[in-house]
C-alpha cells in the first residue's frame, strides 16, 4: 500500500487556523435582550499544574492567529500559571456527529498573564476588542442587584471585579489536530513551532 504523503506545515497550520476561527468566541455586533455581549461557541479545557497537582478548567477563548486569549477571574488556574507557565488546552466539538468530519485540537505552550497592573493599555484593548467590558458588566449586574448597590458604588464594584481578572495569553509551540471521519476512522497531524514532530520528521 502506498504511504500517504504527510501534509505540509503550512497546510496543517491553515487547517488549525480554520478550526480556531470556527470555534473561538466573538464579540456580538448586535446584542439583544438575551445577549451578554458576545457570541458563545466552543469552550476549551485548560490544564495547568503546580507541584504535580493538575487542574482542568472549561473556559471560553478568543484567538489572534494561533495565539489564544482567555479572560479568567482570580483563582487556582491563575496561581498555577504564575508558578508554572507551561499549559495544555483541548478544544473539541460535542456531541460527536458521525455524519460529518469533526476536528479537535490538543495545544501545548506557554502562558503569559496580562493584567490591568502589568499592562493596562493592552488589557483594556483586549477587553474592548472582544466586547468583554460589556460582557463583564452584564454578568455582574445580578450581583449588583443582590448587594443593592447604586450609582457610584455599583460602578466601582463592576470596575474592581473586571480589573481583578487576567487575560491568559497562550502561545503554542505544538498543536495536534485530529479529525474524526464519517467512516469511523481518524486522521492526525501535528504543527510544531520548531518545524519537527515528536519522531523528528518535518511536517
Amino acid at each position: 500500500m502506498k504511504q500517504q504523503k504527510k501534509p505540509s506545515k503550512a497546510l496543517v497550520k491553515k487547517k488549525i487556523l480554520d478550526v480556531l476561527e470556527a470555534t473561538s468566541g466573538l464579540a456580538d455586533p448586535k446584542p439583544g435582550k438575551h445577549s451578554c455581549g458576545m457570541i458563545h461557541r466552543n469552550a476549551l479545557v485548560l490544564a495547568t499544574s503546580y507541584k504535580d497537582m493538575p487542574r482542568a478548567t472549561a473556559l471560553e477563548f478568543f484567538t489572534e492567529g494561533l495565539t489564544l486569549y482567555i479572560l479568567g477571574g482570580p483563582g487556582a488556574k491563575i496561581a498555577n500559571i504564575k508558578r508554572n507557565p507551561r499549559v495544555s488546552a483541548f478544544i473539541y466539538e460535542q456531541p460527536l456527529d458521525h455524519r460529518k468530519t469533526q476536528p479537535s485540537l490538543q495545544i501545548f505552550g506557554a502562558a503569559e498573564l496580562i493584567t490591568v497592573r502589568s499592562n493596562p493599555r493592552l488589557f483594556r484593548a483586549k477587553l474592548k476588542k472582544w466586547n468583554l467590558d460589556t460582557v463583564m458588566r452584564n454578568l455582574l449586574t445580578s450581583m449588583v442587584r443582590e448587594q443593592h448597590l447604586q450609582a457610584e458604588a455599583a460602578e466601582q464594584f463592576i470596575v474592581k471585579n473586571t480589573e481583578a481578572c487576567s487575560f491568559i495569553k497562550i502561545i503554542p509551540d505544538k498543536i495536534i489536530l485530529k479529525e474524526y471521519l464519517p467512516d469511523f476512522s481518524m486522521r492526525s497531524c501535528e504543527w510544531n513551532k520548531y518545524g519537527r514532530n515528536q519522531k523528528g520528521g518535518t511536517l
